[in-house]
């Protein structure tokens, strides 16, 4: 045993045997004679004589003195955890935005077998799943893309209501020859066509088509350095937003006082009440205009407005039958699904079935 370990155990049997009465009554405790043995021992004779001089205290005690002053690994910990619940106290409270979006990765492979291969996935959170997709399957990648990188991330599309639409898009873009919806159209791919160049026709077909090109969606560059052109014979729908960049999180605020929600309103077109959140849509000029409305109600008034009311269930977008403002179906939409899970979140106080008073804040 060396040294470091006999002192170390001296110490914690110091407390065990003193604490238990136990002593050597001709030479004080046990313990304390072999960690003052030990202590003073590893003295050079020069500071035991300066010891000896200095007022009555041992080299013994001070050593011991010392040693009591050194910082308590434990404390740090605790004043760690501290120091996490005060942030979490005057956290503002808030809830993720959803977010469905279905992605295509390109292979950068020095193995040309799988160099510039696509894969099409389904993601919540796109920075997390290309980080799992270079790491491998251990780490939760796909099996397709094991061994078959690195991969870049291209481009996402997102918006979609919720995760069965997006589940629905992927199959659909992974399988164009057996989608109902794409088998007609009979892709193929060009030979002098790149794979990707072949994944983004099928996609811009698919935005075209029904169901998709009746929703909100956003299509996504995520690295604009390998952006390419849209095929000219197909491009996105006018009402599908083209944007730039990385994803990033967004959370709504809940707000935490009476005085700002209102009570839900009748529906200004049939001036009716709206019994609950799942039935509301509101006018997506909140800070102007306070209007609400039944979904069937302003849905049946946008569809009248194009005669498509006999065939549709939805518009693609409208205008509000009050101040005029022009929308996008699936913005109103997502806008009533954060207010059922602010709503949710304050299911168990006095502000349940109430909505936040004019426009959301985000963070």
């Amino acid at each position: 045993m060396s040294a470091d370990e006999s002192d170390v155990i001296c110490i914690e049997d110091e407390e065990n045997i003193e604490g238990n009465g136990v002593k050597d009554f001709n030479n004080g405790p046990v313990c304390q004679k072999s960690f003052s043995k030990n202590v003073c021992g590893s003295f050079s004779p020069e500071i035991a004589d300066s010891k000896k001089n200095d007022g009555g205290t041992n080299g013994c005690e001070q050593f011991r003195i010392s040693l009591s002053q050194l910082p308590n690994s434990s404390d740090k910990v605790v004043q760690e955890k501290e120091q996490k619940k005060r942030d979490k106290a005057h956290r503002v409270p808030s809830i993720l935005d959803e977010f469905f979006g279905v992605y295509c990765l390109l292979s950068r492979s020095s193995n040309r077998y799988f160099k510039n291969r696509c894969y099409i996935g389904y993601t919540v959170n796109p920075n997390r799943r290309i980080r799992q997709h270079n790491a491998g399957k251990e780490f939760g990648g796909a099996k397709k893309t094991d061994h078959r990188g690195p991969w870049d991330m291209v481009c996402i599309i997102h918006g979609f209501p919720n995760n069965v639409s997006a589940l629905r898009f992927e199959w659909a873009w992974q399988n164009p020859e057996k989608s109902r919806r794409l088998r007609p159209l009979n892709l193929k791919k060009k030979t002098n066509e790149t794979a990707f160049e072949f994944r983004l026709r099928i996609a811009c077909h698919m935005l075209n088509s029904d169901p998709w090109r009746r929703l909100s969606l956003t299509f996504r560059w995520l690295l604009p350095e390998l952006e390419i052109p849209f095929p000219l014979d197909v491009l996105p729908p006018s009402h599908i937003a083209v944007e730039h960049g990385a994803v990033t999180k967004i959370s709504t605020v809940i707000p935490q006082l009476r005085e700002e929600y209102d009570v839900i309103g009748i529906c200004s077109l049939c001036l009716k009440s709206i019994n609950s959140i799942s039935e509301l849509l509101r006018c997506s000029a909140t800070e102007i205009c306070k209007s609400h409305f039944h979904m069937r109600c302003l849905s049946k008034y946008a569809l009248n407005a194009d005669d498509e009311y006999k065939t549709l269930l939805f518009p693609i977008q409208g205008q509000c039958p009050k101040c005029g403002m022009t929308y996008l179906w699936g913005e109103l939409v997502r806008d009533q699904r954060i207010l059922l899970a602010v709503n949710k979140s304050n299911s168990n106080g006095t502000l349940f079935n109430m909505i936040p008073r004019g426009k959301l804040t985000k963070m």
